[in-house]
């Protein structure tokens, strides 16, 4: 066995980070590194039999290998491994992460288009939320705003619906007078609901105003920037997603085509 340099290995914290930077080309006994740690070898030998335990249970490599009876080395596969359980939790978070960023972009989108292009986006949105499409019809523009009337695909068109398409700037407020005004519209179209559509942000009075739940008042339903971008998203408009393939040694595969005297190693 080739001789290893083992000066101030009492000063190693961890067995792990002993057989790092002691014993990655060479094979080291327990036994002497037992000595060099001012441990037991009782208690080294079961430090190595937990970490192989534990690795198993994890679904990870252990951190060191067993050459021959006694003998151990560092495992340099351990230091860049990933476990699929790992790597689902990274992707997850990545994927988080990125469906963020991207509703950020988005929402800037939005904010930049005019208010033609934001009245075909509403009305991508009106398709997605099960409207008859061939029924819409533009009423009037006014103050960023454009007045439509259509009707929900489940009632055969017996109840006119007023949609309010409002082009706001990045995060703009909306508030209750904008509810006000969608609720006062109803009666002129003979309808007997409205929705608001719109890349703004509802206050807490106009969701208030929207609701009124201990008033007998036509509703206004929101449909605010949070919700757009959930429809958006949703249906896959305005946004490209990708797949990524990701290789993981299968283990058991392997293990599988060894000798049986080296599976329990």
């Amino acid at each position: 066995m080739v001789a290893i340099n083992l000066a101030n290995a009492k000063e190693r914290r961890t067995l792990r980070e002993w057989l790092m930077e002691n014993a990655r080309d060479s094979p080291v006994h327990y036994t002497e590194i037992a000595e060099r740690l001012g441990r037991d070898p009782a208690s080294v030998s079961a430090s190595l039999s937990i970490e192989k335990a534990q690795a198993e249970v994890d679904g990870r490599p252990a951190y060191f290998l067993r050459v021959a009876p006694g003998l151990y080395r560092f495992n340099d596969l351990c230091e860049g491994a990933i476990t699929e359980q790992q790597l689902d939790e990274d992707l997850r978070e990545k994927s988080r992460a990125s469906k963020l960023a991207t509703r950020n972009e988005m929402n800037q989108a939005i904010a930049n288009l005019d208010l033609n292009g934001f009245r075909e986006l509403a009305e991508v949105i009106l398709v997605n939320v099960r409207v008859n499409r061939e029924e819409i019809r533009e009423r009037k523009r006014y103050n960023n705003t454009i007045v439509m009337t259509t009707s929900w695909l489940d009632d055969g068109g017996r109840a006119p619906v007023v949609f309010y398409a409002k082009k706001c700037e990045l995060d703009e407020p909306i508030g209750e007078e904008t509810i006000l005004e969608i609720r006062g519209a109803l009666p002129t179209y003979r309808a007997n609901q409205g929705v608001l559509i719109s890349n703004g942000i509802c206050t807490p009075d106009a969701k208030n105003e929207a609701l009124q739940p201990e008033l007998t008042v036509p509703p206004v339903h929101i449909m605010d920037k949070e919700i757009i971008l959930n429809v958006l998203f949703e249906s896959r408009t305005g946004v490209k997603s990708s797949k990524v393939e990701i290789f993981l040694l299968d283990t058991d595969f392997f293990k599988h085509l060894m000798p049986e005297e080296r599976k329990n190693q």
